[in-house]
């Protein structure tokens, strides 16, 4: 709030533009750093990340990369302390977007705030300190900051169709980088082992041994990562 007050002075008496400040162009910074905000940031301790210009930052959805904290409030064009979690030595604060109970995994929310449920292709800010109800703040101790969560996206029982050792599955949003898990529920022959391999919208099985159509089952997870 100082901030914005001594902006707004400036502009009133002083009849100048805000100063916008960036220390990201060289050297390198311990902890924190100024940059300059590409919208308004209306409150502190929200996550923000790099805006496509590469030159300022703006708050983050649920499915962007953080690159630190804003830890104060500004308006467009000013500059703004952001912490940097990913080299911090000590805890941070930020704000919840949902009841968080200490020792809950938190992970980036919509508008900036972290929540203790991972979803979609959110992104891992920490481990809660504290308790917090949403809207309040939490301390965060950033184990993991900036990582994907590995998540269990899908899973299910192939029945084999036929009488070779691979066969491959259709799964609409499986990709590339996925993990694949998969065991053998039920071998209908001489098949001990099973390996399963993740493509574009489809996994691929392959078994040590011929499978028996309507008797070699697989039970399979998907984890995305």
């Amino acid at each position: 709030m100082k901030h914005k007050i001594i902006s707004k002075l400036l502009k009133l008496f002083a009849g100048i533009k805000s100063p916008a400040f960036s220390n990201i162009a060289e050297g390198t910074h311990a902890g924190s750093l100024t940059l300059t905000a590409a919208e308004d940031i209306d409150s502190p301790y929200l996550l923000v990340k790099i805006d496509d210009t590469g030159n300022a930052v703006e708050i983050c959805t649920a499915a962007d990369l953080p690159v630190g904290l804003a830890l104060d409030e500004c308006d467009m064009g000013e500059g703004v302390a952001v912490a940097l979690p990913g080299c911090a030595e000590s805890t941070f604060m930020c704000r919840a977007a949902s009841d968080v109970d200490a020792g809950d995994e938190v992970f980036t929310a919509a508008d900036g705030k972290v929540a203790n449920t991972a979803t979609g292709s959110c992104y891992k800010v920490g481990v809660a300190i504290n308790a917090a109800q949403a809207g309040a703040l939490v301390e965060v101790d950033p184990q993991g900051f900036g990582t994907r969560p590995n998540q269990i996206a899908e899973s299910g029982m192939y029945v084999w169709q036929g009488s070779g050792a691979e066969e491959t599955m259709t799964l609409a949003g499986a990709a590339e980088g996925d993990l694949a898990i998969a065991s053998i529920a039920a071998a209908g022959g001489t098949e001990t082992a099973v390996v399963a391999s993740v493509s574009e919208d489809s996994i691929k099985f392959k078994l040590n041994a011929s499978g028996t159509a309507g008797s070699t089952k697989i039970a399979w997870v998907i984890i995305k990562r």
